[in-house]
């Protein structure tokens, strides 16, 4: 079995059983799984050969590299404030312009979130802060710090899509790249308390 292929299965057992343990420990609070994909952006970050900050964030064909998958997992703590964390893999091939070839890319990541209204809605837009570890085939392993903005759109009571944005910041003394990791899961809520479905005006009853 290759190195990378080693790596990437590790991580992935590692965050499977943190995520186990945890729900485990509270199975009586509201939870939410999702996996989809993600794509890192290190162009519009203002670093050395790079681009200058949000510039041509949106230009996916030159400068986002697009894998997956992206396994995520948030619990409610109270009001409007939620814990989350989430594993990411992901093959690099573009260094914003230049050409690569296929650099593995790991990273874990736990932060704080807060909603703009209730968790009870069916639209949850949120800001988040916190900090993860990356490791990129070929460069030094380093931590971020990370800040972002995301939204969770339920199509049910149990199902729904979420879309993500993190810019993860790294010291310019290590050999890894701040960057942008963009992403877009289906998620699920598990062991919901909540005793019936959506009101007429379109909110959540409890």
């Amino acid at each position: 079995m290759k190195t990378t292929t080693k790596k990437s299965f590790l991580l992935l057992t590692f965050f499977c059983c943190l995520n186990f343990l945890l729900f485990a420990q509270n199975e009586n609070n509201k939870w939410i799984v999702g996996i989809g994909i993600n794509a890192v952006d290190y162009y519009p970050t203002n670093e050395d050969n790079m681009g200058g900050f949000f510039n041509e964030i949106s230009n996916a064909n030159d400068h986002w590299n697009i894998y997956g998958p992206k396994i995520q997992t948030v619990r409610f703590i109270r009001g409007k404030i939620n814990l989350g964390a989430s594993f990411s893999l992901n093959k690099i091939s573009k260094l914003g312009d230049i050409p690569v070839n296929d650099l593995m890319y790991y990273a874990l990541d736990a932060h704080v979130q807060y909603t703009f209204i209730g968790n009870e809605n069916k639209f949850v837009p949120y800001v988040f802060v916190g900090g993860g570890y990356n490791w990129v085939e070929g460069f030094n392993s380093a931590g971020t710090v990370d800040s972002g903005l995301g939204t969770n759109y339920w199509f049910s009571e149990k199902v729904g899509v979420n879309v993500q944005g993190t810019y993860k910041y790294n010291s310019p003394d290590y050999a890894i790249l701040s960057h942008f990791n963009y992403s877009l899961s289906v998620i699920f809520r598990l062991n919901s308390n909540r005793r019936s479905g959506w009101a007429g005006n379109g909110n959540r009853c409890f």
